[in-house]
């Protein structure tokens, strides 16, 4: 697991929610505290899915602006938490994952992330966490966005 500071939070709100950055990511679950508080279940109806898309969770770019016009305006929203995830078809490079997340935490003005594996057997080894934080540091670097590491 890897958590980090981004420096610059309103560079990565921009790609996040009006750029395609991020937009191949999955979305598990968001949570935006502004004038209303917004919750959305990326879990699709099941009568959606199909052979040529057996992917479960809605992706980025569908959920996106709805996130966006609950948190337009003048004033930043109170809080925001939005847990991303690789679709099935990108998870399969980490060995014995099950699936891999980068988790956003907007608050009091600090964007917080982190990472984790949620894998299909437990292993001490750990390979898929160490080469989907080494994933998510380059991703980052990529996009020109800075952070910091928390020890």
């Amino acid at each position: 697991m890897l958590a980090f500071t981004v420096y610059d939070t309103k560079l990565l709100m921009a790609l996040l929610l009006k750029g395609d950055t991020f937009d191949q990511f999955t979305v598990r679950q968001a949570e935006v505290f502004s004038y209303a508080s917004l919750t959305i279940n990326g879990t699709k109806d099941e009568s959606y899915l199909t052979e040529e898309d057996p992917e479960p969770y809605c992706l980025w770019a569908d959920i996106k602006p709805f996130v966006f016009q609950a948190v337009k305006g003048k004033t930043l929203p109170r809080s925001m938490k939005i847990v991303l995830s690789l679709p099935k078809n990108k998870t399969e490079k980490y060995p014995n994952a099950k699936a891999v997340f980068l988790n956003l935490l907007f608050r009091e003005g600090t964007l917080l992330c982190t990472t984790s594996v949620a894998e299909e057997t437990f292993s001490l080894e750990q390979k898929a966490t160490k080469q989907w934080d080494e994933d998510v540091l380059q991703f980052f670097k990529e996009h020109q966005i800075t952070i910091q590491i928390e020890t």
